[in-house]
């Protein structure tokens, strides 16, 4: 198959999932209505900025994309797609998602004890960032890969599983709730890095061995325009470069927050110098 006859299996309504997109646009809709024309009515609600919705929008498009579109169907031809769908999954979308969920959404479930203990264990940056990170470089294990994708219930569980541990991982970075978000600026840019170097060893083995490791996808596929080694190459690059690139977008916008609220401490503090120095001239 030639790429151009690949990238035409996107243009075919018939490849998405038409009633998971009816799901998302719901989901959407009724997103929109509580930030927006509804946020009046409901108690301790503040509106939600543009961009947040956007962020929260572009959130679920991308989920749509990884579940209902025909990347879900040529994840399982293809080991370069899988690493696409799931860097989709569990680096770019968890992100976009908690920066556009405000905390009024939250704080009702946070209030129910059972929750409230779970995500304090779970959100604690060094818990969750050897949970996260191990599970997802323990999940491309060839033998755990192998049985999980040989089996749709293991599947689902671990997907279920890598989905949730993904947003309590990105939740001390960007967490929703103001009074929970505790870690400074600097501890953040340190985890961001620190996740970074985490998965380095599970993407380099899949990057540069010289073998495909993984049976499922060992054969070359009809859909293939690649050997298998290329294609398993080519996953582990795609999953590699896009997580630097969000790590890195993640560790900019962490810093330039703390640069601003650094300045404008600095600039309060030097009105209050100036006023106090004000006072004490005066005869």
């Amino acid at each position: 198959m030639s790429s151009t006859q690949f990238l035409q299996l996107f243009t075919y309504a018939s490849n998405w999932d038409i009633m998971l997109n009816l799901v998302f646009v719901a989901i959407a809709l009724v997103y929109i209505l509580l930030t927006g024309p509804m946020v009046k009515y409901i108690p301790g609600a503040t509106p939600v900025s543009g961009l947040h919705r956007f962020s929260f929008i572009m959130g679920l498009m991308f989920f749509y994309f990884a579940e209902g579109s025909p990347l879900k169907l040529l994840s399982h031809e293809l080991f370069s797609m899988h690493m696409t769908q799931m860097t989709i999954m569990y680096i770019v979308m968890p992100p976009l998602l908690l920066l556009g969920i405000p905390g009024w959404f939250v704080r009702p479930l946070l209030k129910i004890k059972v929750i409230q203990l779970l995500m304090n264990f779970f959100t604690k940056p060094l818990i969750i960032l050897f949970i996260f990170n191990g599970l997802l470089s323990i999940y491309h294990v060839p033998a755990v890969f192998d049985m999980i994708m040989g089996s749709h219930l293991y599947h689902n569980i671990a997907h279920s599983i890598l989905l949730i541990t993904a947003l309590l991982m990105w939740w001390p970075v960007i967490c929703p709730v103001e009074e929970m978000d505790k870690m400074k600026p600097l501890h953040k840019l340190g985890y961001i890095f620190a996740n970074g170097i985490l998965l380095t060893p599970a993407c380099a083995l899949i990057m540069f061995g010289d073998a495909t490791i993984y049976s499922m996808y060992s054969q070359v596929s009809p859909f293939s325009f690649m050997t298998p080694l290329q294609d398993q190459q080519t996953g582990g690059v795609i999953m590699k470069i896009t997580q630097e690139v969000v790590y890195i977008t993640a560790i900019a916008l962490v810093f330039s927050r703390w640069f601003r609220e650094q300045r404008a401490q600095d600039e309060k503090e030097l009105l209050e110098w100036k006023k106090s120095q004000l006072a004490t001239d005066k005869p």
